[in-house]
């Protein structure tokens, strides 16, 4: 199955400017179904959870493996090379546990409110799991977002 990872528009401008910092915001991955419409002018989470949300659901009992608002990112790193000159964002692979669920995009933000007026859970990018499309559905596996080797973000 190949996946594709797209950045918002405004994720350029919000690194540039400080409003997201890759290194020390709590950066997620949220799970959505194919009730969401990607598009590269959204520019924060309510974006894509307007009503209805297309956020897979959490279930407390049984347990399925989701929880509300995605999973933090571990292990981020920026690194950058001379020769050829580019730039690196990169974290440790996300799993879950025991993931029950259908969905067909992740989408990848920042967990904070920053500025006036404030800009609420800035947007980086979207995970389209199979570029088909198809919806991914996993009943009890441990499911894993795989990052390319390239780094989550390069440039």
């Amino acid at each position: 199955m190949a996946s594709s990872f797209t950045l918002y528009s405004s994720a350029r401008k919000y690194v540039m400017n400080g409003t997201i910092n890759l290194l020390t915001d709590t950066i997620k991955l949220m799970l959505v179904t194919s009730d969401y419409t990607p598009s590269v002018a959204h520019d924060v989470l309510a974006d894509v959870t307007a009503s209805p949300s297309p956020e897979v659901v959490a279930i407390a009992s049984p347990d399925n493996g989701y929880t509300t608002g995605g999973k933090a990112l571990t292990g981020q790193a920026i690194t950058s090379t001379d020769s050829p000159s580019a730039g690196k964002f990169d974290a440790n692979d996300v799993t879950w546990t025991a993931l029950t669920a259908t969905f067909r995009y992740g989408i990848l933000y920042s967990e904070k409110s920053v500025g006036s007026p404030a800009i609420v859970n800035p947007l980086i990018g979207y995970i389209l799991y199979d570029t088909t499309p198809a919806d991914v559905m996993v009943g009890g596996i441990d499911w894993t977002t795989q990052w390319n080797t390239s780094g989550i973000i390069t440039n």
